[in-house]
């Protein structure tokens, strides 16, 4: 589901010359501002700041930089009334940044040009004060990934293994394309006819790699119904044929209110609450109606992974997603209601129902360290991001916030977007995420014209871009990368990073040859 995040229309401007060897320091007063009000007050760096309480402020300085590089920017900020958001952009590359008190924190790291460099400041929510901005040359050395090989479950089937394996030894190397998929009135089936699948191939002449399904009418008020059943067939049938083209199904929940007192899951359409299901103790309830509705909501999605699971499909699963957002039921409560659920959810799914074709995905924000379930309940971290339309940032901030969020050791995917990141600026700016996957075209969504055609076409038809096309050979052709990159260590051979055998090198992106992975652009 859509979540609102940064807003990056941005106006004015500033021009302050800066030679970043050593810290800058510009004043907010300083800048171009719109809806702002000037606060003078002595507690403030050079006596005034900013105070921004209209949801449509703004504040742009124009940085004039003497190199070419990597850059730390800082805020100088006052609160004022309890925790806020706001949001900074860097030449159109945005981050969220929290405001507690007041203080100064760190936004993140940046790519800036040498000569004019814009950074904005709007809000997310308001009344805050914005006292300064600070630039320093980002001389840390970058740590590198440290992603276990195997998946977290010591069970998975051979299948799953496989494709973790894919994701693996394709993250970093290349992205894979993706697509959510929302109305099932064209499902037949065939999943290369559905509505939100087509319109990819409509867009860009290929079909995604992977797509996405909901669990959202499996479970809750409308189980029964005949429509509700219907969804979750045709959903389960498109997850079977996707698998057998080659592709990989996705899977999200929207769990709708297990208490059955609506048929919701937006937290400010139900009561429902995690705790009501705990006893004083923090345990579970087990004797409780709500407990064990949970269970046998959570009994009915194992189900049919074990369907899949039987038919031999492995998929990725995205549990409990957004959950600090709070808009959910799930992460109405906080960290801890959640977290509990969430490890309820895997040790049901896993060690009591048996299911074991699943890549477990933790769906995070960037400040997110509380709501970690443990690096022993997921294997890939995905973020939701939806920049403004034909905005194809890599969005290597987040990237990077993920990456330290969980030690580089984890997979990092984009699970939710509107455009598509570009493919060049994943690669120049070094966020390569294993995945991205625009939400779905149908139900009005439209999300796959937030991309235009020559994007669409450009990055689809690229190396570095898996499609479905890319994996038509099917699952029991695919062999791990490592493995026969051995066996051909001597030979002269070209190979594409699913191990097969090449004519030609790539005009563009990486392959293998000689035992080695290498790249090649014109």
């Amino acid at each position: 589901m859509k979540r609102t995040t940064l807003s990056l229309i941005f106006l004015f401007c500033t021009t302050i010359c800066g030679f970043a060897q050593a810290s800058t320091k510009l004043e907010a007063e300083k800048a171009t501002y719109v809806n702002c009000t000037l606060i003078s007050d002595n507690k403030y760096s050079g006596g005034k700041a900013l105070e921004i309480t209209e949801e449509n402020a703004k504040i742009t300085f124009t940085y004039n930089n003497s190199e070419k590089g990597k850059f730390a920017v800082y805020v100088g900020y006052d609160g004022l009334y309890g925790d806020k958001m706001a949001n900074l952009a860097v030449n159109g590359n945005g981050s969220s940044f929290q405001i507690k008190g007041q203080g100064e924190t760190t936004v993140g790291i940046f790519f800036m040009n040498k000569g004019n460099n814009t950074i904005v400041i709007t809000p997310s929510w308001t009344w805050f004060r914005i006292d300064y901005i600070r630039i320093e040359k980002d001389n840390s050395v970058s740590f590198p990934f440290n992603i276990s090989s195997s998946p977290v479950d010591p069970q998975a089937t051979a299948i799953a293994k496989k494709v973790y394996s894919f994701l693996y030894n394709n993250f970093g190397k290349k992205t894979i394309s993706g697509m959510m998929t929302g109305d099932m009135s064209s499902a037949n089936g065939n999943v290369i006819q559905h509505d939100d699948v087509k319109a990819v191939y409509q867009a860009s002449g290929k079909y995604p790699a992977l797509v996405g399904f909901d669990f959202m009418n499996t479970t809750g008020a409308y189980e029964n119904e005949d429509w509700a059943k219907s969804y979750t067939n045709d959903v389960i049938e498109l997850a079977k044929d996707t698998w057998q083209r080659g592709g990989i199904p996705v899977f999200t929940w929207h769990w709708r209110d297990p208490s059955r007192n609506t048929g919701e899951f937006y937290s400010d359409k139900c009561n429902m609450k995690i705790t009501n299901a705990l006893k004083t103790d923090g345990s579970w309830n087990t004797s409780s109606t709500l407990y064990q509705n949970i269970i046998k909501d959570i009994d009915a999605i194992a189900d049919h992974f074990l369907t899949l699971q039987n038919a031999g499909v492995a998929c990725i699963f995205r549990p409990l997603h957004e959950s600090s957002g709070g808009w959910f039921w799930w992460g109405r409560e906080g960290a801890e209601p959640f977290k509990k659920l969430y490890h309820l959810l895997y040790d049901e799914m896993v060690n009591v129902k048996g299911v074991h074709n699943v890549i477990w995905v933790w769906n995070a924000g960037e400040y997110d360290q509380d709501w970690n379930p443990g690096e022993t309940y997921y294997d890939v971290v995905s973020a939701d991001i939806y920049n403004k339309a034909y905005d194809y940032s890599s969005n290597y901030v987040l990237f990077d916030k993920l990456k330290v969020l969980t030690g580089g050791k984890k997979i990092l995917a984009l699970s939710e977007n509107g455009p598509i990141p570009d493919i060049d600026k994943e690669f120049d700016e070094e966020a390569v995420w294993s995945w991205w996957m625009p939400w779905y075209h149908t139900w009005g969504g439209g999300y796959v014209n937030q991309t235009s055609k020559e994007e669409w076409t450009k990055c689809m038809n690229d190396e570095r871009v898996v499609t479905l096309e890319d994996l038509s050979a099917g699952w029991d052709a695919y062999t791990d990368i490592k493995i026969r990159k051995v066996e051909r260590q001597n030979s002269q051979a070209i190979y594409d990073l699913q191990g097969r055998q090449l004519s030609e090198i790539p005009r563009k992106g990486l392959y293998i040859r000689g035992g080695k992975i290498m790249y090649h652009t014109k």
